[in-house]
């Protein structure tokens, strides 16, 4: 399976685009964040799982989140947050644990973040600016990493 580990703010909600939800609790994703978003996973396959710290509101809520903002298809889980340790290491630990159930196996994956503490996992990290997060060029590196 291809994912996509994405944040959240610095890409999908970026800077320039600080406008509330009506439908929930948070911000608004930016436009061309959402359609890039949507890019990668038509042309990879890929599915999304969710790094930010909106995880600890649970998985209902990021659904709520990603639905409101028009990505109905896709979102398949979070990483676990682990007290004391960099977000590199979370997501080392989701991808150690999905090779527990083979339909879960992680084959292939990118991280989409405006951070850079992703320890070992940084020849996977395409990263972004806060102001404007996920644009053409961070989408078509993901889009080569997941198809290369």
């Amino acid at each position: 399976m291809k994912v996509i580990f994405l944040d959240l703010d610095g890409v999908m909600i970026t800077g320039s685009n600080q406008k509330l939800s009506s439908e929930y609790d948070g911000y608004v994703f930016t436009p061309t964040s959402v359609e890039h978003l949507k890019q990668i996973i038509d042309q990879t396959g890929a599915f999304i799982v969710v790094t930010s710290t909106y995880r600890k509101a649970g998985f209902s809520y990021l659904k709520k989140m990603f639905e409101a903002n028009g990505i109905t298809e896709g979102l398949i889980g979070q990483t676990p947050v682990l007290a004391y340790h960099s977000r590199g290491r979370e997501i080392q630990q989701y991808i150690d644990e999905s090779q527990l159930d083979p339909s879960l196996t992680v084959e292939k994956f990118v991280i989409i973040d405006d951070h850079d503490d992703m320890g070992e996992l940084m020849p996977f990290l395409v990263q972004t600016k806060w102001h404007s997060g996920l644009d053409e060029e961070a989408k078509n590196k993901a889009i080569q990493m997941l198809l290369d």
